[in-house]
């Protein structure tokens, strides 16, 4: 039964060492070919390793709630491959990073430790870094402040390790009892990792981060990147102090600052890229308020809830990546852009649809099932806020969608490069398919929370 775990590492070794190699020795297209190769057989390899549950060489679990997480960031990482070969001059460095940068993904949603999580956040966030430096010749600044929350985040997070090890002798992820130097602990825990997963007031620096990136970098940033944040928020949330009444208190009231700081800035934007960050911060928000329910049904409302962002922003920003490669980065550049490309201005309003919450959309159901387990959890006040932003949210969303819909003089036709189209479509096919047929989605989202509260208990 140990076949499957050595071969779902041996992939993962060979996607690092095949990299490190091909950065210096190949073209882009052999060193795109051999990303789509390993990803895809590690994607599939990921099916069967939920037959062979447990802890192994005892620094990861292999679970319901891990295996979820491992497809979804192995599918996203090969969308990224794809965005970043057609955006990016330095394709090979992508390559190499993300590679890195996905096996620090699975080291957190895996953890059996607060060490394995700090170890993959760690590999997640430096490479990241350094994705974003080598994205543009101008995100200098961009890398410098990404930089700068992450080494804050890191370093509070290793405080707040060092309280819980001084209180409980014990690094493992399992449920403590409360007192001062855990409570201690817990605020430091939702900082570090509020800074991670996107969480106001952690995130005052995020949209610059997002609008100084390329686009296939900002695509990272908030299809992959906050979710491990958010993941890891969870695990600790759930595992370490679930007994903590404050902890959900605590997060409920982030929700809700997070959700109307996020959509109310987003309302003056102008520039494409920041107004989906401010909308990316004001979705953490939605998911935080599964978090805050504290029960099953909020947590695989929450994880649904991230499956679905995850394809809608990585598909958004494939088609704002694709106008800023024409030097179209404000809303106003989409003028005319269903004259242009009426594919690309389809898909774009049925992602930002779908991040409103519109039914037959993946968005809807994400956001159904989190507002329903609030409700029925005795939380209607925070669920009714979410509806108001999910309201907020519909202006700035209907200024894109007026401006790709007006006339445009002179507006001519302009083609979608072929791995761009294929992102689109991947990501199409995901927010529509499980928008219209989501129960097979939503069992696999029970399974992870159920996962993660049994090992709560």
């Amino acid at each position: 039964m140990m076949l499957e775990i050595y071969a779902f590492g041996a992939l993962t070794a060979a996607l690092v060492l095949g990299n490190m190699l091909l950065r210096i020795s190949s073209g882009k297209k052999f060193h795109l070919a051999f990303n789509l190769v390993v990803l895809a057989l590690l994607a599939a390899s990921v099916l069967t390793l939920s037959q062979v549950q447990g802890t192994y060489f005892g620094i990861i679990s292999i679970s319901q709630y891990s295996v979820f997480f491992f497809a979804l960031f192995t599918v996203a990482m090969l969308l990224l491959n794809l965005l970043a070969y057609a955006r990016s001059n330095g394709y090979n460095n992508f390559a190499l990073l993300g590679a890195f940068a996905l096996v620090g993904m699975y080291l957190v949603v895996s953890s059996v430790s607060l060490i394995t999580i700090f170890l993959g956040l760690e590999l997640m966030v430096i490479p990241s870094a350094f994705i974003v430096l080598l994205s543009r010749r101008e995100s200098l600044e961009a890398a410098t402040k990404l930089f700068i929350m992450a080494s804050i985040s890191i370093a509070l997070l290793s405080f707040a390790i060092v309280l819980v090890y001084g209180s409980a002798n014990s690094l493992s992820l399992q449920a403590q009892q409360p007192g001062t130097l855990m409570l201690f602990a817990l605020v430091l825990f939702i900082t570090s990792l509020g800074f991670e997963a996107s969480v106001f007031p952690f995130n005052i620096l995020l949209p610059d981060v997002y609008e100084g990136s390329a686009g296939y970098a900002t695509a990272m940033l908030g299809g992959l990147n906050k979710k491990v944040g958010i993941a890891a928020l969870m695990q600790v949330l759930i595992l370490v102090f679930i007994s903590f009444r404050t902890a959900f208190a605590i997060i409920a009231a982030l929700a809700v600052l997070t959700m109307f700081y996020g959509n109310l800035v987003a309302l003056a934007q102008d520039n494409l890229k920041r107004m989906l960050a401010y909308s990316s911060i004001s979705q953490a928000g939605y998911i935080l308020i599964g978090i805050a329910v504290a029960t099953q049904s909020g947590i695989s409302a929450s994880i649904f809830q991230i499956f679905a962002h995850t394809f809608m922003f990585i598909g958004a920003m494939s088609i704002v990546a694709w106008l800023e490669n024409r030097n179209r980065n404000g809303i106003n550049d989409t003028i005319g852009l269903y004259k242009e490309n009426r594919f690309a201005a389809i898909a774009l309003s049925i992602f930002m649809l779908a991040m409103i919450g519109i039914p037959f959309t993946a968005g809807f159901v994400g956001k159904f099932l989190i507002f329903f387990s609030a409700v029925n959890n005795g939380l209607l006040w925070l669920a009714l806020l979410g509806i108001i932003n999910s309201v907020i949210s519909v202006f700035y969303y209907a200024k894109v969608m007026t401006a790709m819909y007006t006339d445009k003089l002179g507006a001519y036709r302009i083609k979608l490069d072929t791995p761009t189209l294929v992102v689109i479509v991947v990501c199409l096919a995901a927010v529509m398919l499980f928008g219209a047929y989501p129960q097979p989605m939503i069992q696999a989202v029970s399974g992870a929370a159920s996962h993660l509260f049994g090992a709560a208990t």
